[in-house]
């Protein structure tokens, strides 16, 4: 969906008319062709809300910036640089954009995934801390993600806990998907982009900032990875790092105190005090390059200690490819077998883009996976079967594409042996053709259901 261009009132209409303008939006209100469910969050920068797709009936969370605030240049800033950040990236720990733009009074709007859990921080809260193989396991995730988006020139600048989303496990499951939140005052360092302030200023939440960044200094992926430090202690004694109840004092902790032990609070592996030390050094030069070597060094810490490694099972979904000839065994000239063998290597393309990753290559079936949930696993094959079809090749190529929803098992990097692994458990019928999504993904259909 194209983003529509936003209107920008003169200043004095604009602000006559967001002062009258209702701070909330009520259900059944409409912004372009969303309708308005119900109001899921909200803080000082904008409201968030359940919507519903007039036409498909898609859902999504839309992030609404509040009208008082629209007449605000920095504000519009943040905004418009958490879209354009969340549509150049692409990752299954990262919310996956839908749609962006105006409503009828010029509000910008941001439409994303419908993730359906609760913020990292409350669960701290509810468990008091984490178990150490956890605490790594959801950090490697976040490290993952931040790889792919400092790789993009794009330096979070705001990591916590209330930026870390769990959604909700599917039965069976340890975990549900981690995914972070909120780009708004994100750094883009390619050409393009623009600072969001005309002079030095300190942006982010005093509890986990940088030094570097409270000084109003230049922001990297060391900026990122002294957050998460911070994180990692807080996941692993319940409480944060370095905090005081006065934000000056708080940000002063962070220039000048000596790094906390996790160990002095809870049972913690030393190792990976630390990993926590040396993430959180005051020098950017002293802490890890970047994240996954910061995950690297936790993983290690874990294993030096004793510690097994977490093995989680995660709600993921599965795709299965398969490219078939249809030829009653007549022989394969050049040009059929050209066919069949680009019908994958298209489809790889097009699925790593949607943040799947590729578990099994069977010959002439390829097995991809990612911790998403039925709807966007939909969306994405049924993308991708849209383009194997504006392909032309010859019609000898039978092409099948099966949905499947299930626990990913993995230890550390590595893919155990699951269910969602092995197609043949899939209750589906024999030699599909088209793209079909199995029971699991629509109850109403145990063995199935062909949707294109």
């Amino acid at each position: 969906m194209d983003e529509p261009e936003t209107r920008r009132l003169p200043p004095e209409a604009a602000a006559a008319a967001y002062a009258a303008a209702p701070r909330e939006l009520a259900v059944g209100d409409d912004i372009d062709d969303w309708a308005i469910v119900r109001r899921l969050a909200g803080g000082g920068f904008g409201s968030v809300y359940e919507v519903r797709h007039r036409a498909s009936g898609q859902r999504a969370a839309l992030k609404l910036l509040h009208a008082h605030l629209v007449t605000s240049a920095e504000m519009r800033a943040r905004f418009e640089r958490e879209i354009q950040v969340i549509r150049r990236l692409s990752h299954p720990n990262l919310a996956q954009w839908i749609a962006s733009g105006a409503d009828a009074d010029g509000r910008p709007y941001l439409c994303m995934e419908l993730l359906d859990g609760e913020e990292l921080g409350r669960v701290i809260q509810h468990h008091g801390h984490l178990s150490p193989p956890l605490a790594v396991a959801i950090l490697e995730t976040l490290c993952d993600a931040l790889a792919t988006a400092h790789a993009a020139g794009i330096v979070h600048r705001d990591i916590k806990a209330a930026n870390v989303f769990v959604c909700r496990a599917a039965p069976g499951a340890t975990l549900g998907r981690i995914v972070l939140l909120d780009f708004g005052i994100a750094k883009l360092s390619d050409a393009f982009a623009t600072e969001l302030t005309a002079t030095a200023q300190a942006l982010g939440t005093p509890s986990c900032m940088a030094p570097e960044q409270i000084h109003g200094r230049r922001a990297d992926a060391r900026t990122d990875v002294y957050a998460l430090g911070a994180l990692l202690f807080q996941m692993l004694t319940g409480q944060p790092a370095l905090h005081d109840p006065s934000p000056t004092m708080t940000q002063y902790l962070h220039l000048h105190a000596r790094r906390p032990r996790a160990s002095a609070v809870r049972s913690v592996p030393a190792r990976l005090d630390d990993v926590i030390i040396r993430a959180m050094a005051i020098e950017p030069a002293e802490r890890y390059v970047d994240a996954r070597e910061l995950f690297a060094a936790a993983r290690a810490a874990l294993r030096e200690s004793g510690v097994v490694q977490t093995v989680l099972a995660t709600e993921s979904t599965a795709v299965l490819v398969t490219a078939r000839d249809r030829g009653g065994g007549a022989a394969l000239d050049d040009a059929v077998l050209s066919d069949l063998e680009a019908v994958l290597p298209d489809a790889e393309r097009a699925l790593v883009a949607a943040g799947y990753t590729l578990a099994l290559d069977l010959g002439a079936s390829a097995l991809f996976v990612a911790p998403l949930g039925a709807a966007a696993a939909t969306a994405a094959a049924t993308a991708m079967w849209a383009g194997l079809q504006r392909t032309s090749r010859s019609a000898r190529v039978q092409i099948s594409v099966c949905v499947h929803l299930g626990p990913l098992v993995v230890s550390g990097h590595e893919l155990q042996p699951s269910p969602l692994l092995r197609p043949a458990t899939w209750r589906v019928p024999d030699d599909i053709e088209g793209l079909w999504v199995t029971g699991a993904i629509d109850p109403t259909a145990p063995t199935g259901r062909r949707i294109a």
